[in-house]
């Protein structure tokens, strides 16, 4: 009868599909090795890259991945900036290509034991928002908003 609890515990304790993810705390360095901005505005853009930033923490499908690079794209265009929106894009493009990935840069770096490109469940989304507002209650509300809506869109 031991062996059997002490197997079932080890089971238990050491089974990768019963391990729960867990969420990495929220930073972004913005635009990554990019400009955030103009020389006469410098952070012109900056908040498109925090968003950004936002959906590749949270992560999800690989739909999701290329909606959140897309709007990354139109944000920057948004501030009349079209020629860095295609840089920028091409260079977001280009790093998903790369053999070479920075953990902390890759899509859902924000859980610890995660497979990539994988629709986020709704529990997975009530986490992530529930996690944003106890840990950054500094972000812009709006902002908030605005990913928690895009979060939520995509359970449908």
């Amino acid at each position: 009868m031991p062996f059997f609890i002490t197997l079932t515990m080890f089971l238990l304790l050491f089974n990768p599909a019963l391990k729960a993810d867990t969420l990495n705390y929220f930073d972004s360095d913005f635009c990554t090795g990019y400009l955030e901005g103009t020389r006469q505005n410098p952070g012109l853009w900056k908040h498109c890259c925090l968003e950004h930033d936002l959906y590749f923490w949270a992560g999800g499908s690989k739909k999701d991945r290329s909606m959140s690079d897309k709007r990354l794209k139109a944000c920057v265009v948004s501030t009349g900036q079209k020629f860095h929106a295609q840089l920028i894009f091409l260079g977001v493009h280009l790093g998903s290509l790369s053999p070479f990935k920075i953990r902390s840069k890759q899509w859902g770096n924000g859980w610890t034991d995660r497979q990539a490109y994988k629709k986020l469940s709704e529990q997975e989304t009530a986490e992530l928002i529930h996690f944003l507002e106890i840990s950054h209650p500094e972000l812009d509300e709006k902002l908030k908003i605005s990913f928690f809506n895009q979060l939520k869109s995509r359970l449908d």
